[in-house]
């Protein structure tokens, strides 16, 4: 695992170099949909400064995972949400890859749904997933607020 420097405000940023230099940055940002049930909804969001990804580093995913587990403790009440980045249509890879990570860490007191959200006039799927603790919320009641989400979304376009 690599040592991460943290900073603390309003959308907390982890960050970290690698042995090869790359500097990846870790976020989190309070979403509000002023939809009571996702009070406590934050986007992680992770990335490498100069999108030089094609490195095949292990320490990238344990330091990753330390710093949303570390997150987790320190709030164990929220959900993290993510989307995967279709910029350059590789959000599939990305979907593979952070199920990977997920099960590569899974511990009991975390769940994780996957969505896929497709926006037909874009002729894009999105991939969301939202990862929670089990103690606070109940998978059926998270389902069913996402889908009326998406719903709200899709009636607003």
């Amino acid at each position: 695992m690599y040592q991460y420097i943290s900073e603390e405000g309003l959308c907390p940023l982890f960050y970290f170099t690698t042995k090869y230099n790359l500097k990846y940055f870790v976020s989190f940002r309070k979403i509000d949909f002023e939809n009571e049930y996702f009070r406590n909804l934050f986007f992680v969001d992770f990335y490498e400064a100069d999108n030089q990804k094609f490195f095949n580093d292990p320490n990238i995913e344990i330091t990753i995972i330390n710093i949303i587990n570390k997150y987790f403790d320190a709030n164990p009440n929220i959900i993290l949400n993510y989307v995967c980045d279709v910029v350059d249509y590789k959000q599939d890879f990305r979907k593979r890859l952070f199920d990977k990570w997920y099960l590569n860490s899974k511990t009991n007191m975390f769940s994780k749904i996957n969505f896929q959200y497709k926006i037909p006039e874009d002729c894009i799927s999105y991939h969301l997933g939202f990862i929670f603790n089990s103690k606070f919320y109940k998978e059926e009641e998270l389902i069913e607020n996402v889908i009326s989400q998406l719903d709200e979304f899709t009636n607003l376009k």
